[in-house]
């Protein structure tokens, strides 16, 4: 008997991150169009959602990508320049959505890790294929002035786990903010071919309160070869926080970040050709300077 194929689904999400979206009729032509394309083709099982988000914004925030694979879903996100997108038409709009989707298919092939039965170089050629057969494809010189999607770029990600007992109000500074900082000046620049991701695990907790992490925990790093990230988990007690000024918590903090950063290179394995020097200084750089404009 043969098995049935499981249909594909698709969204497009423009500024996601709004709670009132603008341009929900072009999401909606894009999906049709997107669904249209995939309409009786097979690129295996491994993949049959695809989300693209799509960011338009007077100003770029890197902060919002987020690029992954997960239970048969790819989710993709990329920026579309802001004036040349609020001043087209809604055909234009069309082929400006349809386009960031063929460069993030580009950037699902050669960037992320796939399932063994996807064939991603089978859809980006024929979604390719596909626009340019209906007159949709934009010029190379358009897809890149337009379509902001940095390849080759390191990215940091706070993975935060935090106790009942930690009172929220009494920390000052700002994770998600600091990390979209810290993406936006990272964006372009690499550390080797080995390393896309820093993660920095950051668990807070109140040590006279009646949930410890564990301490095993306590500077833990290891080295991601898939996924080609780094982990490092830094413990943070809330006691000796809570009664710091702004600066002088974020002080702390940024110790903890070079110090993670200083622990990879104890690492029984070592990514290849992973510059931990230069990591180093250009985290500390850009620390520094959202020290000084937003710790005072």
């Amino acid at each position: 008997m043969t098995k049935k194929m499981e249909p594909y689904s698709c969204w497009f999400f423009v500024n996601q991150n709004e709670k009132d979206r603008a341009f929900k009729a072009e999401e909606n032509d894009a999906v049709d169009s997107f669904i249209s394309f995939l309409s009786g083709k097979d690129y295996g099982e491994g993949i049959r959602v695809f989300r693209f988000d799509i960011y338009v914004e007077p100003e770029i925030n890197f902060g919002h990508h987020r690029d992954s694979v997960y239970t048969k879903c790819a989710h993709l996100s990329a920026h579309i320049d802001y004036t040349v997108f609020i001043n087209a038409d809604s055909s234009y709009r069309h082929k400006l959505l349809l386009n960031g989707a063929l460069v993030l298919c580009k950037y699902l092939s050669e960037k992320l890790p796939l399932p063994k039965d996807f064939d991603a170089d089978g859809l980006l050629k024929d979604f390719k294929a596909y626009l340019e057969k209906n007159s949709l494809l934009l010029t190379d010189t358009e897809i890149q002035k337009i379509i902001i999607k940095p390849f080759y770029t390191t990215r940091f990600s706070f993975l935060i786990a935090t106790t009942a007992e930690v009172n929220d109000k009494e920390i000052h500074y700002d994770l998600n903010h600091i990390q979209d900082y810290l993406n936006n000046k990272l964006s372009g620049k690499t550390f080797g071919k080995t390393v896309h991701r820093f993660d920095f695990g950051y668990q807070i907790y109140d040590s006279q309160g009646y949930m410890l992490p564990c301490p095993e925990t306590a500077n833990l790093k290891r080295y991601g070869l898939k996924y080609k990230n780094l982990l490092v988990i830094k413990h943070f007690d809330y006691r000796q926080l809570k009664d710091k000024t702004h600066f002088e918590q974020f002080q702390i903090l940024k110790e903890k970040i070079l110090e993670a950063i200083n622990d990879t290179e104890k690492l029984n394995r070592k990514p290849k050709g992973f510059d931990r020097h230069n990591l180093l200084v250009t985290i500390e750089e850009i620390l520094t300077d959202y020290q000084k404009k937003y710790c005072r």
